[in-house]
């Protein structure tokens, strides 16, 4: 085999081993959109959950306020009451009935509002046991998603590492200018930079090349481009005629 059909074989190989690393890539930033929608559901029950704990969070202060406001003027009635014995005159009896009566009253209004926020804490709490195991169900599943996703990613990586040090140890026997040339071709050209001429046709845009230059490729003594695509073209006979010959 000529020094050019070497390189032709070289290069073809790396687009091979280029295009199989590029695929992999493609198919590696696929990956975390597959759980980008679980993701999202997940993030959205926390937020929920987190939102319905906070307000949990705030009824227990209201709650414990509210009772510890109706415990202490309880206090204060008993504390009046106790008094009364000791009171020497109507006025002042009647002065302190009056006061007692007026905290009751205040005391009643404070069990109603507590009432009030019991029925919302009450309800908070079954809603929040509700989101908690809801998190803990989405959260699981995008755990184990995780855990496969993280397995496959690693073994793309794996293979990307591999594919990497072939292209490196194959690329090694050529020109570093046309190593270069031909890795530039291969980004601008979607993942192929060198293909087939054939029956005066480039088999990479399919355009005709000139009689002229399909002399020159048939020679195979040196790199030619396509005038139109600029691909790395080599010759190859037809092969109806080769089956043939």
């Amino acid at each position: 085999m000529g020094a050019l059909m070497t390189n032709v074989k070289v290069l073809l190989d790396l687009q091979e081993i280029m295009s199989r690393s590029r695929m992999v890539e493609t198919e590696k930033q696929k990956v975390p959109l597959e759980v980008a929608d679980l993701k999202s559901l997940f993030e959205e029950r926390e937020t929920k959950f987190l939102a319905a704990k906070q307000e949990f969070e705030q009824l227990q202060k209201e709650k414990r306020e509210k009772e510890r406001e109706i415990e202490e003027e309880r206090d204060k009635v008993e504390r009046a009451k106790s008094k009364l014995m000791s009171i020497k005159t109507n006025k002042e009896y009647y002065a302190m009935l009056k006061e007692i009566e007026g905290t009751k009253r205040a005391n009643a209004a404070r069990e109603e509002e507590l009432l009030s926020i019991l029925a919302r804490y009450e309800e908070v709490e079954k809603r929040l046991a509700e989101l908690s195991a809801d998190v803990e169900e989405v959260g699981a599943r995008y755990r184990e998603r995780m855990v496969d996703i993280e397995a496959r990613m690693a073994k793309f990586d794996k293979d990307i590492s591999r594919l990497q040090a072939r292209k490196t140890e194959v690329a090694a026997s050529l020109d570093k200018g046309l190593a270069r040339r031909f890795e530039m071709i291969f980004d601008r050209r979607g993942g192929i930079a060198i293909v087939a001429a054939r029956n005066q046709s480039c088999m990479g845009c399919h355009m005709n090349i000139s009689p002229q230059l399909f002399n020159l490729l048939q020679r195979e003594d040196r790199i030619h481009s396509c005038p139109n695509c600029n691909r790395i073209i080599y010759y190859e006979g037809d092969p109806a005629q080769q089956a043939g010959g």
